[in-house]
């Protein structure tokens, strides 16, 4: 029985510093059969992206975890020997080097076996097996083997696939889209009271001061000047939080959507939460009745844009979102649905993927994560959205202590390397203006409009399709290079 797809990839070894407009994958097959407790697979010298796999034995072992998201995983009770065999089907690609390294890690007791197959709809010929057995090194926690696997014995044996790469012609275009929030009142503005924000209340402040000062969302004036700010720094689009029919955000999208109309700027929705599949087709009815005709409203192929945010994703079954969009369509009410979360079943249901915010993540993670995401994307005629960070830093007090320094430009010069890097159609930018969290790149007292000023630079840079450069001097290009541009504390300032 297939399970659901997975999202796959291991180590980027070499990143192409020049724009493709094709790439070339090899669909394989990967078969891991194992009697030990544990096995991680990694592999080194090309990126391996899993789109499904199967459990062909030992189903029913006690406490079986499986994963192909970030590793070849298998995971069962210490010392169970109980045989597990799992065929994943896989796309390999940026196989720059001669070879490929597959490294075995896993417990002690038992053996693990990895083979690489053609697929099966190709007649599943073997390609090549390494076997694992007992301990490689007792100083080794990892208990790992590494092996080298000829990249010829891909390309001379499998067709691959021709895969664009996006540009301005592909579906959707090359859009700069950043997160905005709606949520702001001041007592001198529209909303004639402090809302989300209170300089007088520690709980209610954010953590860097609005260089224009603090200000109401509902002011079409603050708009505008939000609208223009965006616009001069690359950004198409505003993907505005929303909370609801009624609420403070709602009445604010409406000021928004009018000004964007006037300035030919495009908006659309962050669908934030809902209680049950039913409101929430009753909600998207709503947007797209008082504000899909909008000429301002984010459309692919004539259907309105809405992203939804990983709280409400991950509430409710893929089975309750199929449910929810069939009933949609029933209604005459299709749309272009982007969910948060790079994980691939998603792309069953959504048309398209991103992640709201990366930075808990090491930079070497999310670049595999993205490449991975954006290639099967493509692979699938779907969407993917890569994000870009400038920093983090929460102001509310109780916060998380999560706090991702911004190193001078260098935590979000790193993301948009990544970011290039990964071929997606849409760049994302957290945020625009999320003041609570510290990420906002609108102007404000303590970095003046440095970061508009940087967004347009780089967003400038991947439209172009320049050659990314070398920063720091070291001979690495950036797209390689998370370091001394890596996003540290504030101590180190980097790495």
């Amino acid at each position: 029985m297939r399970l659901a797809v997975l999202l796959l990839v291991m180590v980027v070894l070499s990143l192409c510093t020049y724009v493709l407009s094709a790439e070339e994958v090899y669909p394989v097959d990967i078969v891991l059969n194992t009697t030990s407790d544990w096995t991680d697979v990694t592999f080194a010298g090309g990126t391996v992206v899993v789109h499904s796999y199967e459990i062909t034995e030992g189903r029913s072992a006690p406490g079986l975890a499986v994963s192909g998201l970030g590793t070849l995983s298998v995971g069962k009770p210490q010392y169970n020997t109980t045989p597990v065999g799992v065929r994943f089907h896989a796309y390999v690609t940026d196989l720059t080097l001669s070879s490929v390294r597959v490294t075995i890690a896993k417990g002690h007791i038992g053996a693990t076996i990895v083979s690489f197959w053609t697929t099966e709809n190709a007649g599943s010929s073997l390609l090549a097996t390494y076997t694992h057995t007992g301990v490689a090194d007792t100083s080794d926690p990892a208990n790992s083997r590494t092996y080298s696997f000829s990249s010829a014995k891909i390309t001379s044996r499998i067709d691959p696939q021709i895969i664009q790469v996006p540009s301005d012609a592909s579906f959707g275009g090359q859009k700069v889209l950043a997160f905005y929030y709606p949520w702001y009142g001041i007592p001198g503005g529209p909303s004639k009271r402090w809302v989300h924000w209170n300089p007088y209340s520690p709980n209610r402040d954010a953590t860097h001061k609005p260089l224009a000062g603090y200000y109401d969302s509902q002011d079409p004036a603050t708009v505008r000047r939000h609208i223009n700010e965006a616009k001069a720094a690359g950004i198409n689009g505003f993907i505005v939080s929303w909370w609801g029919n009624g609420t403070f955000e709602d009445r604010s999208l409406q000021v928004i959507l009018d000004v964007a109309s006037q300035e030919d700027f495009l908006v659309t929705v962050y669908y934030e939460d809902a209680n049950s599949p039913t409101q929430i087709i009753s909600d998207v009815n709503y947007i797209i009745a008082r504000y899909g005709s909008n000429t301002s409203f984010l459309t692919v192929d004539g259907l309105p844009v809405i992203f939804f945010y990983g709280r409400v994703t991950e509430k409710f079954s893929l089975q309750s979102w199929k449910s929810v969009f069939a009933a949609l369509d029933k209604q005459g009410r299709k749309i272009f649905a982007v969910a948060d979360g790079l994980r691939g079943e998603l792309l069953s249901i959504f048309q398209g993927i991103h992640t709201y915010n990366p930075v808990s993540l090491p930079l070497e993670d999310v670049a595999v994560q993205y490449k991975a995401a954006s290639l099967l994307a493509r692979v699938q005629g779907s969407l993917f959205a890569a994000t870009v960070v400038p920093g983090y830093d929460e102001g509310f007090r109780n916060a998380s202590d999560l706090v991702v320094d911004r190193a001078g430009g260098e935590t979000y010069r790193s993301f948009w390397d990544i970011a290039r890097a990964s071929k997606p159609q849409w760049v994302l930018v957290t945020s625009f203006n999320e003041w609570h969290e510290g990420s906002e790149i609108e102007p404000s007292v303590e970095f003046g409009t440095f970061y508009l000023t940087l967004t347009a630079e780089e967003a400038a840079t991947w439209k172009t399709g320049e050659s990314v450069n070398d920063r720091d001097g070291d001979g690495i290009p950036d797209e390689e290079d998370y370091c001394p541009d890596y996003p540290g504390n504030r101590e180190t300032n980097g790495c």
